[in-house]
């Protein structure tokens, strides 16, 4: 058996309990509702258990068993799986409230967050509402409203109608007084719902009459209007917070240009595009619009910014942000202590009020989302199977509101996690996030962790040059998978072959205790030998000897440089497949010392090391150094000859063979594929909203045949060919699966 060198880690603090408290003599609140789900009523309670602060959690029937019901110190069921009967049904929630007697309630983010009616509720009955008082919702809440309430404060606007758009004949005019492109929005919308470009009068029709309906489902209001489209902009937005005594202050801005259909995907603070001097204007325009509206509490403008660092108002969010902890991070402020300590009446600190924050290092956010990057980003769903959060390592934080054997429902936001991590600068907090991202566990739903390890290893990422149409500029097919190269590809063939000696080891682990004899011996130098001793692997084994105790130990490539090729074990691997190309590797294993094992291996004229292995056999990960580099491979199957392995999200299947069974392998002949282009297929668990053709109708390439509504969202589902319909499986109203056969073609 192999044994692995041990060394004892220091103990991280985690990154949440780094962020500077407020030492408050002053009473707080005995206990407080949250009036959310899933990860930010985690985060919630989280910071109320540090305060002292007893928590209630609201749950809807699906979400009876989950991680915020549990840890809460009060559960209240407050109806159904469908939101408007649980997590938006105000009366439920007052109940709850009142049942409790909880003196506050924290609505989170998403839901009731910002709803006028629901705070009025609140304020009738006594209880605080952790936010902003409902004028400044209801004036931020209407885009209409609140730009034109921005243009008064002197905040910079983009171009665009100031009015109520009545329907699609009215779009397309507007439009084209605007001049294309333009954004068709709904005045309630948020989220990345109820909002679509339009370049030309088709795209008009068709994105007015989607975030119309989309925005009626999600926010009840599906007034719309148009504004100037701003082409290559960044999405900058400062965070800012205001008690009840006048005060306010701005935080650095946070960039969350990497978006999809205008979903927030991956953020960071703070932004590589602001000097000092654009931070500040920036920040004081969110005080300005602030200070117009009477704000108080957590609240975040968002920015439209184009790289001549120009920027204009896009909208006010009037709650706790999804992206808040590359906030915290980078100025050690914890944001849900200070909404605590604003709603029960505290001033912020002097010290947070005495000028502009300093900016500690760089922080990174990653929205894990349960949807198949390789299907349009299509919604999934289903219980998380096997489940490792990487907190343990060094700058990184999980916000999650899941654990192993929790369910990811159709129901509500597909969001899993946020994984963030913080580095003393840009590069070190993107090294960490890829780090992380290969030690995360997930598996069961599928989720996006492959598409974000391919953006953050982007040279145009990297570089930071990025804008709200990366992912669109970047991707103009879709994502088709991360491609590895060469080096990395050589990295998955040794730890393929590494796990199979592993493999081989533990099914002769009885032989391991033998004590090894000396079979002969290698002289390297004057004051070093090699020993070649017995091993229960087939994988030979050699003990470094040193003849002079001070001596230093040479490296295992000159180690190695003594050893015959000729007596190393042979194994032939395949990264891709049984079928693949197959190279040779030479493999010896090295006895540095008595408690640190090297393996070496040969492949293509090439050397390379690995230590550090720690895979128990069958173990989700596989974890190595790789030629002096920190690596982690997780393995998705054990395969009858082989593993299923994923590498910064690129998913190979290893196969490993003796030269024997390589050379019996060149026989065997691939199974023929099945062709299913002839039927149109669901990719989402959904709902089947409408059908736009019949059996015998013509179609054209990319037209309409169906509109799918999942996790909120409607998806047009649009002809892969041109043909004739033969049959139509399923009508409008229809509940499907993935892969449901929904129509089929002649």
């Amino acid at each position: 058996m192999y044994r692995f060198r041990t060394s004892a880690k220091p103990v991280l603090k985690p990154l949440m309990a780094r962020l500077q408290t407020t030492a408050t003599p002053e009473k707080l609140f005995d206990k407080i509702l949250i009036a959310n789900r899933g990860e930010i009523a985690c985060r919630v309670i989280k910071t109320a258990r540090r305060l002292g602060i007893k928590t209630v959690a609201v749950y809807s029937e699906p979400d009876v068993n989950s991680v915020a019901v549990r840890m809460a110190d009060e559960a209240i069921c407050v109806g159904p799986a469908k939101s408007a009967s649980s997590y938006l049904n105000i009366e439920r929630i007052m109940e709850a409230v009142k049942q409790t007697g909880a003196q506050a309630v924290h609505p989170g983010y998403g839901f009731l967050s910002e709803n006028k009616l629901f705070c009025e509720a609140l304020d009738e009955a006594g209880v605080t509402f952790i936010g902003p008082g409902f004028h400044a919702i209801e004036a931020m809440g209407d885009k209409i409203e609140s730009k034109q309430i921005a243009i008064d404060a002197g905040v910079n606007t983009i171009p665009g109608f100031q009015g109520v758009i009545q329907d699609e004949t009215e779009a397309v005019k507007v439009a084209n007084d605007i001049g294309y492109p333009v954004m068709v929005k709904a005045s309630a919308g948020g989220g990345g719902k109820g909002m679509r470009v339009a370049y030309n009068d088709a795209e008009v029709r068709e994105g007015y009459r989607l975030s119309k309906e989309e925005a009626a489902n999600s926010f009840g209001d599906d007034r719309m209007f148009i504004e100037k489209f701003i082409e290559d902009p960044r999405h900058i937005e400062i965070q800012l917070l205001a008690d009840k005594h006048g005060n306010f202050v701005a935080f650095p801005e946070r960039e969350c240009s990497i978006q999809r259909r205008n979903q927030k995907v991956i953020e960071e603070a703070p932004s590589m595009l602001l000097d000092d001097a654009t931070r500040l204007a920036m920040g004081e325009q969110a005080i300005m619009l602030a200070k117009k509206v009477g704000y108080t509490s957590a609240g975040t403008v968002e920015f439209l910014c184009d790289k001549h660092k120009n920027f204009y108002f896009l909208e006010m969010n009037t709650r706790l942000q999804v992206e808040h902890p590359v906030t915290e991070l980078i100025t050690k402020v914890d944001l849900v202590e200070q909404m605590l300590r604003i709603a029960a009446g505290h001033r912020l600190p002097e010290w947070m009020t005495a000028g502009p924050l300093k900016i500690h290092g760089w922080a990174m956010e990653s929205r894990m989302y349960a949807e198949d990057p390789l299907r349009g980003f299509l919604p999934s769903i289903g219980r998380l199977l096997k489940y490792n959060e990487p907190h343990h390592l060094p700058g990184v934080r999980v916000d999650s509101g899941v654990t192993e054997g929790s369910d990811i429902s159709m129901h509500y936001d597909p969001m899993i996690s946020k994984l963030i991590t913080h580095g003393k600068d840009r590069k070190e907090c993107l090294e960490r996030m890829k780090f992380a991202l290969d030690h995360y566990v997930i598996r069961g739903p599928g989720h996006n962790a492959a598409f974000l390890q391919d953006v953050y290893r982007h040279p145009r990422f990297e570089a930071g040059t990025i804008t709200t149409k990366f992912i669109a500029e970047e991707y103009p097919d879709g994502f088709q998978g991360v491609q590895l190269t060469p080096p990395q590809k050589r990295e998955i063939i040794v730890a393929g072959a590494a796990m199979h000696i592993k493999a081989l080891q533990a099914s002769q682990a009885p032989l391991a205790a033998t004590k090894p004899k000396v079979l002969k011996t290698l002289p390297v130098s004057a004051n070093c030998e090699l020993r070649h001793v017995t091993s229960a692997s087939k994988v030979p084994r050699f003990q470094v000897r040193l003849l002079t105790p001070t001596a230093s130990v040479p490296s295992a490539k000159e180690l190695a440089a003594h050893i015959p090729q000729s007596s190393a074990f042979e194994l032939y691997v395949s990264a891709d497949g049984p079928f693949g190309d197959a190279t040779l590797l030479k493999l010896v294993e090295l006895e540095v010392s008595e408690d640190h094992f090297v393996l070496c291996a040969w492949l293509d004229g090439d050397f390379v090391v690995l230590s550090d292995i720690e895979w128990p056999i069958n173990a989700p990960l596989f974890t190595a150094e790789i030629s002096d580099k920190a690596r982690a491979l997780q393995v998705l199957q054990v395969l009858p000859e082989g593993f299923r392995v994923q590498h910064h999200g690129a998913i190979h299947d290893v196969v490993v063979r003796t030269p024997a069974e390589h050379a019996l392998a060149s026989h065997m002949k691939p199974k023929p594929k099945v062709d299913l282009s002839r039927f149109v297929q669901c990719p989402m668990p959904g709902l089947l909203v409408s059908v736009a053709v019949h059996a015998g109708d013509e179609v054209q390439l990319g037209q309409e045949v169906a509109v799918v509504e999942a996790m909120k969202m409607q998806n047009v589902i649009r002809a892969a060919k041109k043909g004739v319909i033969k049959s139509v499986s399923h009508q409008a109203g229809a509940s499907l699966k993935v892969d449901d056969i929904i129509m089929e073609f002649e």
